[in-house]
């Protein structure tokens, strides 16, 4: 039989003749160092894969706490996230477009506000409808209650006397679902960063 060739211990790396095949070490001392240093690695990535699993379920623990918070949480406030978010966006939208105040037609505002033509309390049904929301200042908002004469005039001048009328019409109950108004703040947060995207490429 052919006498294995020589080679380099896997541990000292001194050259050797081994004497049975597969053998990678040149003496006793060697293997056990080897052997010691594997059970080294394999310590250490058990410890590793020990530490990730802990990691992993106090990730889950977290959104599992998470979820149940977010379902003793109320309906309206969900409803008030959403609205934030839809206002944030019709606001940045209008502003955009260059629209100015819709009821006393300003472009100067200090502070602009999502106006609703029909009050959220009034009609909550519509407080997603970019119809029934636009630029406001502050005056005509806060101090002069919305101003609503002149809105009015205004909306019917961009929007037209028929779409006018059906927001003043539009009396049905919406319960708003916690998983409808995910799906609304979803889509305007997207429509927002979308347009800060394209004034920020501008």
């Amino acid at each position: 039989m052919r006498k294995p060739a020589r080679r380099k211990c896997a541990h000292c790396r001194e050259w050797f003749h081994p004497v049975r095949e597969g053998q990678v070490v040149c003496s006793f001392e060697c293997a056990s160092a080897i052997g010691k240093k594997q059970t080294a690695k394999a310590r250490e990535a058990a410890k590793a894969r020990a530490v990730k699993c802990q990691r992993e379920s106090e990730k889950e623990g977290r959104q599992r706490r998470a979820a149940r918070r977010s379902e003793l949480k109320p309906i309206r406030y969900w409803v008030q996230m959403t609205q934030r978010v839809f206002n944030d966006w019709r606001r940045e939208m209008l502003l955009a477009d260059g629209h100015g105040c819709i009821s006393c037609g300003t472009k100067t505002a200090f502070a602009w506000h999502a106006g609703h033509y029909r009050t959220t309390a009034a009609a909550p049904q519509l407080r997603f409808n970019p119809d029934n929301v636009w630029l406001q200042c502050s005056a005509c908002n806060v101090h002069k209650s919305g101003n609503i004469e002149a809105y009015r005039s205004a909306l019917v001048d961009l929007i037209g006397e028929e779409r006018v009328l059906a927001l003043e019409q539009n009396n049905e109950i919406h319960p708003y679902t916690r998983e409808e108004l995910e799906g609304i703040r979803r889509h305007y947060s997207a429509l927002r960063r979308a347009l800060i995207k394209q004034r920020e490429a501008a």
